[in-house]
């Protein structure tokens, strides 16, 4: 049997290294399907390190646009790669994207009689997609892309639910949104996340390998971020809550991660002073196996708590309740996860009551 895991995020990548981990006896193919050259780069040189964990790395050739016609190479090299595939289990995290679909078509064509499957990708996995209530979305989209794509084309609802997914992988699979019940249902432990081998894999992951995984060393407190709008239109409320976290814990040991998209580092400076600002571009996925036992994650109600919780299920974990609140889908999964959700004034209290205040005096 032959896993392949299609990639294009830092927690896809992780998910699939978790997968490769626990099924040893199978080969491992890690194919890269990202849309930019230099992330694709980054995802086959940590790889390349780690032949015990994937056995081979194909890198799809990389298009600007998803126009038919530039999207051609990518296809001729799925179907030289998947017509010959055999006995095959093909994993994605969003079987919404035509490389995946077209792979478990060429397969299906060969009589491989492939396996499709979802690994989880985050909120949209519990909360559904964004719009998947809108007319557009449930009918005309997928039509116009059976007409001028190909009838072998599967729509889905929501992220996880095409026709070419058999079975679903997930953090919490008692939580999935209802659509996604419907399918087999597997558990990701999260054993695997705390291996030499995972940890090595993310640090290898980082742009200066061990001297990054070495600046995170004595962190505790991470504090992700969403788009910086958030907090350029609220200032004085990240003012509140840097204030109440250096009065907790030293400027050294409170790391900033900012959103991928930031153009503003300078605000940040100036928000959270004497912190440490974590690279924008490397996912929290990444850094999350490398912090201490003894470290905090907080942020805003997102993914990135989800993932948080489940990849490092043993660190306290606190969303800051900063703007309005969040559907009742979300509250309720974080409810269920035991993930407290608490208002910036509110956050000395919740603070004191978890340890006791480590800043020097």
């Amino acid at each position: 049997m032959t896993d392949y895991f299609f990639i294009s995020s830092p927690l896809h990548f992780l998910i699939a290294a978790n997968i490769s981990i626990q099924s040893v006896r199978n080969e491992s193919v890690l194919v890269i399907m990202a849309r930019d050259g230099g992330i694709a780069d980054r995802f086959r040189l940590a790889a390349e390190q780690h032949p015990d964990i994937f056995n081979r790395i194909i890198v799809l050739p990389i298009e600007a646009n998803q126009g038919r016609r530039t999207r051609s190479p990518r296809f001729r090299a799925i179907k030289e790669l998947f017509s010959v595939a055999g006995q095959a289990r093909l994993f994605t995290g969003n079987d919404r994207r035509l490389d995946f679909q077209y792979a478990m078509h060429v397969a299906t064509e060969s009589g491989a009689r492939p396996q499709g499957i979802y690994m989880d990708e985050g909120a949209v996995t519990y909360m559904g997609h964004k719009s998947m209530n809108r007319i557009a979305h449930r009918y005309i989209d997928p039509l116009f892309k059976r007409l001028f794509i190909g009838r072998w084309y599967q729509p889905a609802i929501t992220t996880g639910a095409s026709a070419w997914v058999d079975t679903l992988y997930a953090a919490f699979p008692e939580h999935v949104h209802p659509l996604l019940k419907k399918k087999p249902l597997v558990a990701i432990a999260s054993e695997p996340f705390a291996t030499p081998q995972f940890k090595a894999l993310a640090r290898d992951m980082l742009p200066d390998g061990e001297a990054s995984a070495e600046a995170l060393r004595g962190i505790k407190v991470v504090v992700t971020l969403p788009h910086e709008a958030s907090y350029i239109h609220a200032p004085a409320t990240y003012e509140a809550i840097s204030g109440h976290l250096l009065a907790h814990f030293e400027p050294s040991q409170v790391a900033i991660k900012p959103h991928p998209r930031i153009t503003d580092r300078d605000l940040l400076t100036r928000l959270f002073p004497g912190a440490i600002l974590l690279e924008p571009t490397v996912g929290m996925e990444v850094l999350l196996a490398l912090l201490d036992e003894d470290c905090l994650v907080a942020g805003d109600i997102s993914s990135t708590l989800l993932t948080t919780k489940w990849l490092r299920p043993s660190l306290p974990v606190v969303a800051l309740m900063v703007h309005a609140a969040p559907p009742e889908l979300m509250t309720d999964l974080y409810t269920a996860l035991e993930i407290p959700m608490v208002a910036p004034e509110a956050l000395p209290e919740w603070l004191s009551v978890l340890r006791p205040v480590t800043k020097h005096r």
